[in-house]
């Protein structure tokens, strides 16, 4: 008795083992199987030394049989099997998996986002009530040709018939901030060298580059000064300046961010460093920067100095300092200033961008930076994630901005594109629209009510309109004063007189 169901339990064994190696097998593979499942079941008959019973011979090589197979996979399999999985299994099992990488992809972007928006600092808008430090470099033997006093009159009377601020929600006006750190010890708020807006307009698909000169006078109306427009970060930060820069050109700024001259080192250092065409006179004065950099760099003193070789000079002439000026002995951008195209590692092109005594003042020094936002952007679209990782890691921890989380993410998404748009340049105030004059032994750039005017319509003229340069801005302006639209479209009050 106990033999004989041993023999029966051998029997459904063997039957169970060829029916799922002929149903979940095709071809040679089913073939295989059924070999290893009667091997399965010779080892059982021979620990029992029972073989099946003939009836369960007969019923097993019956499944054999094609109408039993396919009556079986119907049976157990109404999703038609013969030719592997069926459409509607594979399309389920492609969009799972397409669907994971989808979620997978969202959460290293949410966790990327909120890591670099996590690095940026808060913006500093504290106010100050102590005088800013004075570059000793920028006082002048000259004799004043300004009345402070009556220039802050006409500046304070120009602030009461303020114009309506040029906005556009297709324009996002951006003010860069570049903080001269050496102004302060502790590196705390110190001037700005660097005072640019980024005017990236969608609809034209333009990106201005604006160069803001940091000796226009001015009248900060918050703390009753009259001063530089540079001065007015230090006064009451980011947000003041922004106030200031909005009164006089009459333009609305978004947002704001500041950079530190180690953040730009960083930044050239991440693209590969900067090419630039340097002049002779510009390799020989960016020794003077230099020195400055070294210092708070904690390098050699000499490092990283232009080789004046190169353009056939003694190494030991050609520059010296006057009284506190820097000065060559041959005059910038003149025949015989020969120029060299030359890589520049960070440090270098730093000093490049800051060149400002013997090398065209603060028109030249405006000038290499907007070439230096330019060069960036340009070696910026040969990074790869990786590369782009690294420098947002090392330059975002020192960066300070008002731009909200969504914006930044708009501009995450959308910085392969903005960086294809056109890139032009503007410097304000434009040539012939200003005075230079002295107040107080500094050289300072002075504007009337009518200057600051004209100025801030050919900013419109490049931003918002369809003007690409200077050049085109000048002459639509001088086009509406002559046929008189001029006000009727700006809503400025008039000048008294010209």
């Amino acid at each position: 008795m106990k033999e004989n169901k041993e023999n029966t339990l051998a029997s459904a064994e063997l039957r169970d083992m060829i029916n799922h190696a002929m149903i979940n097998k095709r071809n040679s593979e089913a073939d295989e199987d059924l070999k290893s499942s009667i091997a399965k079941a010779m080892d059982k008959k021979t620990s029992t030394g029972k073989i099946p019973s003939a009836e369960h011979s007969k019923n097993s090589d019956s499944i054999h049989s094609e109408p039993k197979i396919k009556a079986e996979k119907k049976k157990r399999f109404p999703i038609n099997m013969r030719g592997g999985w069926s459409l509607r299994k594979k399309t389920g099992v492609t969009l799972g998996f397409i669907f994971l990488a989808l979620v997978l992809l969202m959460a290293v972007i949410v966790f990327l986002f909120f890591h670099y928006t996590g690095l940026l600092k808060d913006r500093d808008d504290s106010i100050r009530t102590e005088k800013p430090p004075v570059d000793s470099r920028d006082l002048v033997d000259e004799p004043d040709t300004l009345d402070e006093e009556a220039k802050e009159k006409e500046l304070r009377e120009m602030l009461q018939q303020r114009s309506k601020k040029i906005s556009n929600e297709k324009v996002m006006n951006i003010l860069l901030i570049g903080e001269d750190i050496r102004d302060t010890a502790e590196q705390d708020r110190g001037n700005t060298d660097v005072m640019m807006l980024i005017s990236v307009n969608k609809e034209h698909k333009t990106v201005t580059l604006t160069s803001l000169m940091r000796d226009t006078w001015v009248y900060m109306e918050k703390f009753g000064i009259s001063n530089k427009l540079n001065q007015a970060y230090w006064y009451g930060g980011a947000e003041y300046l922004s106030e200031v820069v909005e009164d006089y050109y009459s333009v609305k700024i978004d947002r704001t961010v500041k950079v530190n001259f180690q953040q730009f080192i960083d930044i050239a250092e991440a693209v590969g460093g900067l090419d630039f065409d340097v002049s002779y006179t510009e390799a020989v004065a960016m020794r003077d920067p230099m020195d400055e950099q070294n210092h708070y760099l904690h390098n050699p003193s000499g490092t990283d100095y232009v080789d004046l070789k190169q353009y056939g000079k003694d190494d030991s002439v050609n520059y010296y300092d006057v009284d506190g000026k820097f000065c060559t002995s041959i005059e910038y951008q003149s025949e015989e200033d020969n120029v060299i195209s030359m890589h520049l590692n960070g440090n270098q092109a730093l000093a490049y961008a800051r060149v400002r005594y013997g090398c065209g003042d603060d028109y030249g020094r405006t000038m290499r930076q907007r070439e230096a936002i330019q060069e960036i952007v340009s070696k910026a679209k040969k990074l790869n994630l990786v590369e782009l990782d690294a420098l947002m890691n090392k330059v975002l921890p020192e960066v300070e901005t008002d731009l909200e989380d969504g914006e930044i993410a708009e501009m995450l998404l959308n910085a392969f594109d903005y960086m294809n748009y056109d890139i032009q340049q503007l410097r304000l105030p434009v040539d012939d629209y200003f005075t230079m004059d002295f107040i107080n032994s500094q050289s300072c750039l002075s504007l009337t009510t009518w200057q600051f005017q004209a100025n801030a319509a050919m900013l419109r003229y490049i931003v918002y309109g369809d003007c690409k340069t200077v050049e085109e801005a000048r002459a639509q302006y001088q086009k509406e004063i002559d046929d008189g639209t001029f006000y009727e479209k700006n809503e400025f009050q008039p000048p008294v007189s010209w």
